[in-house]
């Protein structure tokens, strides 16, 4: 089942409060790996893919749309994503992700 952006922001939202419940010095290891799942989850590059799949989902797999409005819309997102700045900019994962999804 594909992950939307906003139920990935839901379970960042859980994983923190959990994380936040973990007093114990039992819990120190714990709260280590929740901390790096938490990073993960915050990072620009977890981020861009999730786009990248709610953007394949929502537009290349659209038999409604035509190719052509799925090119424009491709172009649209390219050029958004180009402008961003870190992972998703020029040159970044998204980019290039971005175009081979389009070549598929």
């Amino acid at each position: 089942m594909p992950i939307k952006k906003q139920d990935a922001t839901r379970a960042l939202e859980l994983l923190e409060e959990y994380h936040r419940q973990l007093n114990s010095p039992a819990d120190i290891q714990l709260r280590s790996a929740i901390e790096r799942v938490i990073k993960i989850f915050k990072s620009k590059l977890f981020n861009a893919l999730l786009e990248i799949q709610e953007f394949y989902e929502a537009t290349l797999l659209d038999d409604s749309k035509s190719t052509e409005q799925k090119t424009l819309e491709t172009m649209k997102v390219a050029e958004r994503w180009s402008n961003s700045q870190g992972l998703a900019g020029p040159g970044g994962l998204a980019a290039a992700s971005l175009a081979r999804l389009a070549q598929l």
